[in-house]
């Protein structure tokens, strides 16, 4: 799923198709600036009072030190029924979902059943020749060379797997750099690292999640794409703007190339998550060092960029995610032990912004009256 760190200012300026992002990054500038009296709440329903009964929405979380403090949905879900988004509402991850293939791809390594310097190959024969060089730690980190065949395989007919993927690159039979001297994001090498676990785990990549990751986190609401579970979900559809209208973007036929992001999520089911991972249920302390441990080539680590905030100099991580017509943003800062999850179901909000604003009000959550 193409990833995009940050919606860029052209594309939010595009005439009227961007009117609602631009409503919410001005409104949100409105938000720095708490009034006397001014609760919590106010400040984050100000944030995000762009959204509408009659445009697509958003819905955030707001975890700190463990404890859920803030969740709230905003706009509207299906814009023909008017169903209002909320914190059961399910969206589409997009790449947020890339960190979760990354906790797989850990689980089987706290299993003993893999190494992250593995050669993929081990796993993967189909690699030999072109890509045995590469490790899993690659893939990881976006450094492994492994061209994208996303471009390719939406031409092709039927719906394409991870293993068409792999099939096409050994077709290809190249890698785009030596592994390890460089950086390029790759949907695909996720793909591959979703094949991988399937391999390892001897099970199919969704049912491996549910056992180890969505089960154990308490995640009732979470699935790796299914078309009768998307069918029964309460689930946000996903919209894009076009010709001064929305428009339902809601399928793709690539929705079954699982690694690189097919999970559906809520933001309820998004903060168990969030306290199961960074509170130890997953995941050894030292797995989950890894896990934020960025490559020497880029601040990309195991499905997470790594930076520090410009304003602040404070360390986080996060990752968004745009696809179909959905956005989405997971950020965590870990000094703060605060995490910020913005999930929306169009492709013209800037969910990152609105995270990083987020996180500012609960920061200075002392310049706002008391949380209701």
């Amino acid at each position: 799923m193409p990833w995009k760190h940050l919606i860029s200012t052209s594309m939010l300026a595009v005439a009227v198709c961007a009117c609602l992002s631009l409503e919410a990054v001005s409104v949100t500038r409105m938000g720095r600036r708490p009034r006397p009296g001014q609760t919590v709440r106010q400040r984050v329903d100000e944030l995000f009072a762009g959204f509408d009964r009659d445009t697509p929405g958003a819905a955030v979380g707001v975890v700190r030190q463990g404890k859920v403090v803030f969740q709230g949905g905003y706009g509207s879900a299906d814009l023909r029924k008017k169903t209002p988004i909320d914190p059961d509402t399910a969206f589409h991850l997009a790449s947020c979902g890339k960190e979760m293939t990354a906790v797989a791809i850990l689980l089987l390594v706290q299993d003993g059943k893999l190494r992250l310097d593995d050669r993929a190959a081990r796993y993967l024969p189909e690699m030999r020749g072109w890509g045995g060089k590469v490790k899993i730690r690659h893939l990881l980190q976006n450094t492994s060379g492994v061209p994208d065949t996303y471009s390719t395989l939406e031409q092709s007919p039927g719906r394409p797997t991870a293993g068409d993927s792999l099939q096409l690159l050994a077709s290809w039979h190249r890698l785009d750099f030596p592994p390890g001297t460089d950086y390029a994001y790759s949907d695909s090498g996720f793909d591959l690292l979703g094949l991988i676990v399937e391999r390892v785990a001897k099970e199919p990549f969704p049912q491996f999640m549910q056992e180890r990751v969505f089960g154990p986190a308490g995640m009732t609401n979470t699935f790796v794409f299914d078309e009768a579970r998307v069918s029964r979900a309460k689930r946000a559809l996903g919209y894009d703007f076009k010709l001064g209208d929305w428009v339902l973007k809601d399928s793709s036929s690539l929705n079954f190339l699982y690694g690189s992001g097919e999970v559906y999520s809520t933001i309820a089911d998004l903060a168990r998550y969030d306290r199961a991972l960074f509170g130890g249920a997953l995941l050894r302390p030292d797995l989950l060092r890894d896990m934020v441990t960025p490559g020497e080539n880029s601040s990309y680590a195991f499905g997470w960029v790594v930076d520090t905030a410009a304003d602040t100099g404070d360390l986080y991580y996060g990752h968004s995610g745009l696809w179909m017509g959905y956005s989405a943003y997971y950020l965590h800062y870990p000094k703060e032990s605060l995490s910020v999850m913005v999930l929306s179901n169009s492709t013209h909000t800037n969910p990152e912004a609105l995270a990083f604003d987020t996180a500012e009000v609960f920061m200075n959550q002392g310049n706002a009256a008391a949380a209701p």
